[in-house]
């Protein structure tokens, strides 16, 4: 099942509207929200290829003049190929994935399924800053979910484009190789920024979403206590999800545990935080 529904936010100067696609993409009783955003002419993630139709009709009405990836799981670059074609137009990203990208993407079968493939394209390096014809953007390296993650921050304007960052204020599952204490220090990093709205690129627009990154790094730091401490116990891992995370979400069987509560806690017991962009 794949649903599309596409909206616009207008500003009062037309050059800073923030244009936004919205897709529902389904399987198995699993459903998530895709969104892509253009603003002052650039495209912010071209999301998966399975709703490549929808973000290619949103792209010729709304022209933008490069596309910028908060990093490169194919929900976020599945249809950057065919659009640098399309448009000619421009492709960026964090400088450790332009040689992943410019392969076809190495995708497991659940997320083949769920999201399509990804070819390869030629990326540049993302800049510190990204300059428009209206605005200018910081390009704010984030690691945590992949290590090549950033967020978009205007700070004039006090919006964030936060791609995976945030997605929810209470996480209950994660990937496999989600390093959750890194996602923690970023979280930390950006509330020294000053922002208001968070586009999301699974939870869409925002408001107030400083206050809300503030709580979801509160709920992790409350759950990495309450974890540490039954592990000091002598609880195992397994013992601790079901202690905290009794039900299992549909998600962690389809995609054979990739996705699950048992990655969160792990990473909050063994990960460590690591420095470098």
């Amino acid at each position: 099942m794949t649903m599309h529904q596409t909206a616009c936010y207008l500003r009062t100067d037309r050059s800073q509207e923030v244009r936004v696609f919205n897709s529902i993409v389904g399987m198995l009783g699993t459903t998530l929200n895709v969104y892509a955003y253009i603003v002052d002419g650039m495209l912010i993630d071209s999301g998966p290829q399975r709703i490549k139709r929808g973000i290619v009709n949103f792209c010729l009405q709304n022209r933008p003049n490069k596309i910028v990836h908060t990093h490169f799981h194919e929900d976020h670059t599945g249809n950057t190929a065919y659009l640098v074609k399309k448009l000619q137009v421009p492709a960026f990203i964090h400088p450790e994935s332009v040689g992943i990208c410019r392969n076809k993407g190495d995708i497991p079968i659940y997320r083949l399924a769920f999201w399509g493939h990804r070819l390869g394209f030629e990326a540049e390096p993302l800049p510190e800053f990204i300059e428009n014809e209206h605005s200018r953007f910081e390009v704010i390296h984030t690691p945590g979910h992949t290590t090549d993650h950033v967020v978009f921050l205007d700070r004039e304007k006090g919006r964030l484009f936060s791609g995976d960052l945030f997605l929810h204020h209470k996480t209950r599952v994660v990937r496999r190789n989600e390093n959750i204490p890194l996602l923690m220090q970023s979280l930390r990093k950006l509330l020294k920024e000053s922002f208001d709205t968070v586009y999301c690129a699974h939870g869409g627009e925002i408001e107030h979403g400083y206050r809300l990154v503030e709580q979801k790094l509160g709920y992790l730091e409350e759950l990495q206590d309450q974890i540490l401490n039954l592990h000091q116990k002598g609880l195992e891992i397994k013992a601790i999800v079901k202690e905290i995370f009794p039900r299992t979400p549909i998600i962690s069987y389809f995609s054979l545990g990739e996705f699950s509560s048992f990655n969160l806690v792990r990473s909050l017991i063994e990960d460590k935080v690591q420095d470098g962009r």
